[in-house]
């Protein structure tokens, strides 16, 4: 009996590691001698380099960068023994100033300092990160130059706020391997850099920000793509996911042709999903992410899509019925759900309790079938 387990993050209760250790005891208590297989899940705004460096080896770094304040902090990034280096900006790039007045330069940071170490293949994950500077201040990091229209240096680590300034961008000294490596940035978010569909105007209840407010911001991106227009030909606005990062997605795919990927593209990359699928005889799956706060496309749709497509008996364990219709529509073989309604507070034991529970009474159910 080969079974493929695969739970995604709960809610920031539970992470996926912790998730697929519940449901791989609940599968050992039911089977004697099953052949479980653990894929560690991410999504655009949890567990990246975690569940990377669970499914493959590599080296970690640790360096001293600059957060969403421009405080001095720690960020670690990680090259994995296939040369992909994973960048999970929401480790370090948070900040408590108002949103105007935080920078994506600890970004900026972290690249430069992969790019030094001879990286080849950079994947960035975008989700959850504090700044929304039109990537302004991860350019300057690397090398770029922005100047006022008296020809003076315009410093836009100060924030989003500083870009209506901008009159001239000058990217003659930006790190010259940008140009050499492959890029692929990160995010489940459908945005645009700017508009009504801009990430900031999606989000801005959750940043404590007034309309107003996250409208001025979303105006000055635009301003800001409109000058890198003028002076350098990137057309910015119509990418799609583009405004993932404060619109260092649009930056980086116009800039340097980075593939915009989301988490389920990207797990399938990594772990090669659909060929375990094929091989497993059971898939129990899940996740407990807050769809009406997150709108994420999560890696679940596609594992109930590919069981479904070599007709594989599945499992899924969720946190809320979100998705059911979907697995419905899907052919998964079975749905339970833990919440009808994602509580605030829950501590990580009792989640993996509830996940073990769920899935031993699913496959006791399932195995009159298996067995017959």
């Amino acid at each position: 009996m080969k079974v493929l387990v695969a739970m995604d993050e709960f809610n920031g209760i539970i992470s996926s590691y912790q998730a697929n250790r519940y449901v791989e005891e609940a599968v050992a208590s039911q089977f004697d001698e099953a052949d479980i297989v653990q894929v560690p899940l991410f999504n655009g705004r949890h567990e990246l380099m975690d569940s990377v460096f669970l499914w493959q080896s590599g080296t970690k770094y640790k360096v001293q960068v600059h957060d969403a304040d421009m405080k001095p902090v720690e960020a670690t990034y990680g090259t994995t023994d296939n040369q992909m280096t994973v960048i999970e900006g929401n480790l370090f790039l948070k900040g408590d100033k108002p949103v105007n007045q935080r920078t994506s330069y600890g970004l900026g940071e972290v690249i430069a300092d992969a790019l030094n170490n001879d990286a080849e293949h950079l994947v960035i994950s975008l989700g959850g990160i504090g700044s929304f500077d039109g990537g302004a201040g991860m350019l300057q990091a690397l090398g770029a130059k922005f100047y006022d229209d008296e020809g003076e240096v315009i410093d836009v680590t100060e924030g989003s706020y500083i870009l209506k300034y901008v009159r001239r961008v000058d990217f003659d000294d930006l790190h010259p391997r940008l140009n050499e490596v492959r890029i692929q940035v990160m995010s489940d978010f459908s945005s645009r850099l700017y508009g009504k569909q801009s990430e900031i105007m999606q989000i801005y209840p959750a940043l404590g920000l007034t309309r107003e407010a996250a409208a001025d911001i979303d105006n000055t991106v635009w301003y800001f793509s409109e000058i890198l227009k003028s002076e350098k030909q990137l057309a910015l606005g119509y990418v799609e996911r583009g405004g993932a990062g404060g619109g260092i997605a649009a930056l980086l795919n116009q800039m340097y042709d980075a593939e915009i990927k989301t988490s389920q593209a990207l797990v399938d990359q990594i772990t090669h999903l659909e060929s375990l699928i094929s091989k497993a005889d059971l898939i129990i799956f899940g996740e407990g992410v807050n769809e009406a706060d997150q709108l994420l496309e999560t890696t679940t749709l596609r594992i109930a899509e590919l069981a479904s497509k070599h007709h594989k008996p599945s499992i899924a364990i969720c946190a809320t019925p979100d998705k059911f219709e979907l697995f419905e529509n899907m052919d998964v073989t079975a749905m339970f759900n833990t919440f009808m309604e994602m509580p605030k507070t829950y501590t990580d034991f009792k989640m993996g309790i509830q996940i073990r529970h769920y899935t031993v009474q699913a496959i006791k159910l399932l195995k009159t079938t298996l067995e017959a």
